[in-house]
């Protein structure tokens, strides 16, 4: 049977990527193949966009020739299966390779590796994909997809701990003379490198698998399309062509929103810069939901660059100086701004802290970035990078470096192993060199997404220090998108899980080593994952501000978050319908516009129940700049 060809549609989240994708896969459906349609994103939206309701199995998709599959991917479930076809081989591993036992081995292997429900995301994909000829995926956001995509070469290192390990078990087999026969743990080895092996060639094979690159057409949008471009070609994946979604008609009066908004889509456009074929889709009046509509959807993409209307002249503003409309007590330490990708968070997040710091300049406050893509220092207009920059006297603003966080934090811990070890020289030095190197590979067998959590734990320690003054009064922290935001606020427990199951391992060294500073510092991180559990758990210091749009897709995805965060405790009592266009209007296009979004708000409406819920106005073009953020945060108004 031929192989699959893969058609990935990438991008920062809200752009269309779903859209886009569904509309591509029902396309080369109805063209005669044998089509799979898979969402990668934990928060899916697929189902939302086809009106089909999906899964992890694949369901039938009814189009009008060729055969369609549509299948939203579970990737905890993909691991949990992942694990248990080799628990056995991979528990029989670990025994021989250190001083745990039974029990030990069964609390990691209950643990994820570190981003292996990605990692298994991915596998999962290519064995979906049997008996497709083309796969086109709907991915995550940018940060996250990145990620995803550099899994082949963590599944190889992971083959490499394995094989640390076993490598003790043939050593004893030598040296006692009986020799050393590979048996099945080398075989489950040898299969996980090769798997990782055979990812890594199948992402950068330009013959069987194409990247779509999908952008709005804004300077915020370009430029986090440039970023993510060349983080792919750093990576060694090419992108094959640019879609520039949802670009506004030319319009046929003269409007205070539509005018301005094509003049400055022209100007984004005019700035992209990219060595690949850019394709333009037409914004749609009606959001295009259901197969009919995706279909009409491929049908509208164009090769051309739009003509540009007159821009039309900025009227003098007056300086708005109401008090920001969100209400945040005195009480409050932290103010989370999430919901799904492309709804705004960003210039939510910055606004609020901007028009807070000038509303309340004795408050220290800390704007913090913790997405991965990050995009606060394109909205600010600013540079921003992990150390933080003043904006105001009271106000700072960061871009969390993740990665770099937790790399200092795994280097300290590694650095404590080695003092625990330095003690066996001179003793039983040939089961301490295994089992010294099997120690410090136990740092990197986290939790996925832990790299975020210690990033952002320090912050929160110097949020609520336990000896001196805190350094902030106050932190605004604009998340990643839906799925990956909740998995960062359900991490605290999963952390502390492996901080205890650390401890545990080293008890089993303690009469030979000793436990040394390693144990404090793992004590200490407990500690502090602890605090924060109790931090996001206390409505009075703890806020989560949902920032949606008046559609159906993002409505259905902000239901879903909000029930997420009543699970996990986490209040939400204000929610933010972002991008309304003002009723105010002569433009044909626009009272249409706002009789759709009317209808969407009272829905929202009943939704959110008890919650109070704002309005910020759509403007053109978007605001970016502290002054223009701090000043349309002051135009939000109660539905």
């Amino acid at each position: 049977m031929t192989e699959p060809n893969f058609h990935f549609f990438a991008g920062k989240g809200g752009v269309g990527k779903t859209t886009s994708s569904a509309a591509a896969a029902i396309a080369a459906a109805e063209r005669g193949g044998r089509v799979l349609l898979v969402s990668t994103d934990p928060a899916h939206t697929l189902g939302d966009a086809l009106e089909v309701r999906l899964g992890p199995r694949k369901k039938r998709v009814p189009v009008r020739r060729g055969r369609l599959e549509a299948v939203e991917l579970d990737a905890d479930s993909a691991l949990a299966r992942w694990l248990e076809e080799r628990h056995d081989v991979l528990r029989t591993i670990a025994e021989r390779g250190t001083y745990l036992d039974a029990q030990d081995v069964e609390r990691f292997l209950r643990l994820s590796l570190p981003g292996v429900d990605e990692l298994v995301g991915l596998l999962e994909l290519v064995r979906l994909a049997r008996g497709h000829e083309h796969v086109v995926v709907d991915t995550a956001p940018t940060g996250h997809t990145l990620r995803l995509l550099q899994m082949p070469e963590t599944l190889r290192k992971i083959a490499t701990v394995f094989d640390d390990m076993q490598e003790k078990h043939r050593l004893v087999a030598r040296t006692l003379g009986r020799g050393y026969r590979a048996d099945r743990s080398d075989a489950l080895i040898d299969e996980i490198d090769e798997e990782g092996r055979e990812l890594a060639a199948l992402v950068r094979d330009g013959e069987r698998v194409r990247f779509t690159w999908v952008l709005l057409p804004e300077l915020l949008s370009v430029a986090e399309a440039h970023d993510g471009i060349e983080a792919l070609e750093r990576s060694g994946i090419d992108v094959s062509d640019v879609l520039v979604n949802r670009v506004s008609p030319r319009p046929t009066v003269r409007c205070d929103l539509c005018t301005p908004r094509h003049g400055a889509e022209v100007a984004a456009i005019a700035r992209l810069r990219v060595r690949v074929p850019v394709r333009l889709v037409p914004a749609l009046e009606e959001e295009p939901r259901g197969i009919a509509a995706l279909r009409k959807l491929a049908k509208a993409t164009v090769p051309t660059t739009p003509r540009a209307s007159r821009v039309a002249r900025a009227r003098p503003r007056k300086r708005v100086t109401t008090p920001l409309p969100l209400e945040v007590p005195r009480t409050v330490r932290l103010l989370l701004f999430g919901g799904k990708g492309g709804t705004g968070k960003t210039t939510c997040a910055a606004a609020a802290a901007l028009a807070l710091a000038r509303d309340e300049p004795e408050r220290r406050i800390l704007l913090l970035s913790t997405d991965p893509a990050h995009s606060l220092g394109d909205a600010l207009d600013r540079g921003l990078g992990d150390a933080p920059t003043r904006l105001a006297k009271n106000l700072e603003a960061r871009e969390l470096d993740a990665p770099a966080a937790f790399a200092a934090r795994r280097e300290r811990f590694r650095e404590a192993v080695d003092e625990i070890f330095e003690t066996l020289r001179g003793g039983s030095a040939f089961d301490a060199t295994y089992d010294h190197a099997v120690a410090r590979d136990l740092i990197d067998l986290a939790p996925p997404g832990i790299d975020e959590l210690f990033a952002i734990l320090a912050v929160v320690e110097a949020l609520l220090p336990e000896a001196g003054p805190p350094s902030h009064d106050l932190l605004i922290m604009d998340t990643a998108p839906t799925g990956h935001a909740l998995r960062l606020l359900a991490m605290p427990e999963s952390a502390q899980e492996w901080v205890k199951t650390l401890l545990q391992v080293l008890l089993k060294y303690r009469e030979v080593t000793g436990l040394g500073r390693l144990a404090e510092d793992l004590i200490e991180l407990s500690r502090s994952l602890r605090n924060l559990r109790a931090l996001l758990a206390d409505p009075e210091k703890t806020r989560f501000v949902p920032v949606t749009r008046p559609a159906s897709v993002p409505r259905e995805g902000t239901r879903r978050l909000l029930a997420a965060l009543d699970g996990l405790g986490i209040a939400a009592p204000t929610v933010i319908v972002n991008a309304v266009t003002p009723d105010s209007t002569k433009c044909p296009r626009c009272r249409r516009a706002n009789a759709r979004e009317r209808r969407e708000l009272s829905l929202l409406a009943r939704l959110t129940g008890n919650r109070d819920t704002l309005v910020a106005r759509a403007t053109a073009p978007p605001p970016r700049g502290a002054r223009a953020l701090e000043e349309w945060g002051r135009t939000w108004q109660p539905l």
